[in-house]
């Protein structure tokens, strides 16, 4: 889902402002958004999340997409939906990966859910949760944002998807958050 309050869509192929952007927009851009202390937060706190729910969450946060993806019009959705898959989310046992997607270039945020959990979450549960973030990190609070937004997305896998009573959950997928 992408919210146009923090993102602009961007459709039209060979976009130089947007190229440029991800050419300056570096590594360095996203560790001083999220730190290392920031990324060891969000990894305890994915990590917890997963104990209380059948869910297996991905927090991906890129400081800019391959420039020629961008040369070529490809949106963060698109990109996100591309890491989906890649990166085995889209392949977890119960069909229960969600990816939390974070583009610092484009200021892009989205959410995927995987058909496991999209048979009992409406997507429109996922909509303030990123509104929420959206808006956190307008304010430059990114940390507290994010970790508000896991928090959320315990709250509602855990509600949809609780883990199995008396059985330890399977952690098919890294904690760590991945950065790009």
């Amino acid at each position: 889902m992408q919210h146009d309050e923090f993102a602009m869509p961007h459709e039209a192929r060979h976009d130089l402002s947007r190229w440029f952007r991800h050419l300056g927009t570096t590594r360095a851009h996203a560790r001083w958004i999220f730190p290392e202390k920031a990324l060891g937060a969000l990894e305890a706190a994915i990590g917890a999340s997963e104990a209380e729910h059948r869910c297996e969450i991905r927090l991906v946060i890129e400081a800019a997409m391959p420039l020629g993806a961008v040369w070529r019009g490809q949106t963060c959705r698109q990109r996100a939906v591309h890491l989906f898959h890649q990166l085995g989310i889209a392949h977890t046992d119960e069909r229960t990966g969600i990816l939390l997607y974070i583009n610092v270039a484009d200021h892009d945020i989205e959410l995927l859910a995987d058909r496991g959990v999209n048979t009992h979450v409406a997507a429109d549960a996922w909509d303030g949760l990123v509104a929420r973030l959206v808006d956190g990190f307008r304010q430059e609070r990114y940390l507290d944002s994010a970790l508000a937004a896991l928090d959320e997305l315990r709250v509602i896998a855990r509600h949809f998807l609780p883990a199995h009573a008396g059985r330890q959950p399977d952690n098919a997928l890294t904690d760590r958050p991945l950065m790009l």
